[in-house]
């Protein structure tokens, strides 16, 4: 009996996962990059995989690692960084991603079901309303998140997900042509960054950890197999859904521009696929994709920064004001959204990878000085990133020794040129502290 249980909470915990991490960027990114990668599709998933699926889950075991805690896989590199960090995370996040998914769930969820009011802006505004009031009624009440996400609401937008996606392998549209795309890999992993959701898996971790021990398991051993078979769970049901996504896109390749608004492509990709049924799934399977991911995060934001402000900032209150960002920002249009966050990613995915990694690993980090070096550098290399974003947008920044030492960097040309940098500061930052004589981990108690 109890070994049933066990499996039953850990589908429940898992296809929460599998929910949350799959939002609105995640349903719109697949079949771009599949278009753009054509033939080269098996490549583009390799890279998916690695930025937007692997790595995402990971952050769930790290910070399961550290005692279910996201301070405690902050501790290391500063006292104040988790502070830091969170900041940054409401203010991408919070405010960008949130309003992405929301505009998302509308233009594509609502206003695929009731396209008489796409383009409006009145309608836009009060689908909005609508759609943070049912945000706002399922996260008032935190110790039900994830038994409403993952027993209601996921079960219905993994079937629809899953048969846009055998009907995708079965009946493909076409067949998938070489295409200009350089490297299929590189695109796909810097594609997945714009899901953010490395960042959002070390904010929203803790909440899946605390529901492990909702059920009664308080042994860390025991919270750390659930959480692992938790995470399994939600790799595999990402991994088919994605990677049919992408190869939908592939198979299009010959019929549609690799530049095409993500949104209509996806629309356009689906209604060819299985007809306007299957355009009528894809908006409600969007509309729950979007409504899901901003629960887990909305959640997580206000419980984290009650947490770190010991309570003078209230959960509720957090919540009004993400719902309310939500709705403000959210009519300005997803392209918008997109446009303005995209460089943002560059800078918090290595940071946040580094710190994945870190905690995945913590049993064989040295000390706190490892931590320290790899994400100074996982840092400066980001901003640089970032910085070189926003000139991809028209924007004109250069400083020519620093292009010219990042063009020698190992990995550039694949998106992960944070990568050696990393290691170096991981190695000088554990030889300072040894050296120096001073505890390994003073700051967290053990």
């Amino acid at each position: 009996m109890k070994q049933k249980k066990e499996i039953y909470y850990v589908f429940i915990i898992g296809f929460a996962l599998f929910s949350v991490f799959f939002g609105a960027g995640n349903l719109i990114f697949p079949p771009s990059i599949g278009v753009a990668s054509g033939t080269r599709w098996l490549s583009a998933i390799g890279g998916l995989t690695l930025t937007a699926i692997l790595l995402p889950i990971l952050t769930i075991i790290a910070v399961a690692n550290m005692d279910g805690k996201m301070e405690n896989l902050c501790k290391p590199v500063a006292p104040w960084f988790c502070g830091l960090y969170l900041i940054f995370f409401i203010l991408f996040a919070g405010c960008l991603g949130v309003p992405r998914q929301g505009g998302t769930g509308v233009e594509v969820g609502l206003f695929g079901l009731f396209p008489q009011f796409q383009g409006s802006k009145p309608a836009l505004f009060c689908g909005l309303l609508i759609y943070f009031g049912l945000v706002f009624y399922l996260v008032i009440n935190p110790g039900k998140v994830v038994d409403r996400v993952g027993k209601i609401l996921t079960p219905f937008l993994l079937i629809i997900m899953l048969g846009i996606g055998v009907a995708a392998v079965i009946k493909p549209i076409g067949t998938p042509v070489h295409t200009s795309v350089a490297n299929a890999f590189s695109n796909a992993l810097t594609t997945g960054y714009q899901t953010g959701d490395v960042v959002v898996g070390i904010v929203i971790a803790a909440m899946f950890v605390s529901s492990v021990r909702g059920y009664g398991f308080s042994n860390k051993e025991d919270i750390r197999k659930i959480t692992l078979k938790a995470a399994v769970v939600a790799f595999v049901g990402l991994l088919l859904v994605y990677g049919s996504l992408l190869y939908l896109g592939a198979t299009g390749s010959g019929i549609y521009a690799a530049d095409m608004d993500q949104t209509a492509l996806l629309v356009a990709l689906v209604k060819q696929l299985i007809g306007n049924v299957g355009s009528g799934f894809l908006s409600v399977a969007v509309f729950l994709a979007c409504i899901t991911t901003s629960i887990g995060v909305i959640s997580s934001i206000a419980t984290m920064a009650e947490n770190l402000t010991h309570g003078k900032i209230k959960y509720m209150y957090l919540v009004v004001f993400e719902c309310f960002v939500g709705v403000l920002i959210g009519t300005i249009g997803v392209a918008s959204i997109v446009k303005i966050s995209y460089p943002t990613f560059f800078l918090l995915y290595p940071l946040s990878i580094v710190l994945t990694l870190l905690g995945v690993f913590k049993k064989y980090v040295p000390n706190h000085g490892s931590w320290k070096g790899a994400v100074l550098m996982a840092a400066l290399v980001g901003i640089y990133d970032m910085v070189n974003a926003f000139n991809g947008m028209g924007a004109s920044i250069h400083i020519g020794f620093l292009e010219k030492l990042y063009s020698m960097l190992p990995l550039s040309s694949y998106g992960v040129a944070w990568l050696l940098p990393s290691v170096i500061g991981f190695i000088v930052g554990t030889i300072i502290v040894k050296c120096s004589g001073k505890e390994a981990y003073p700051m967290i108690a053990e």
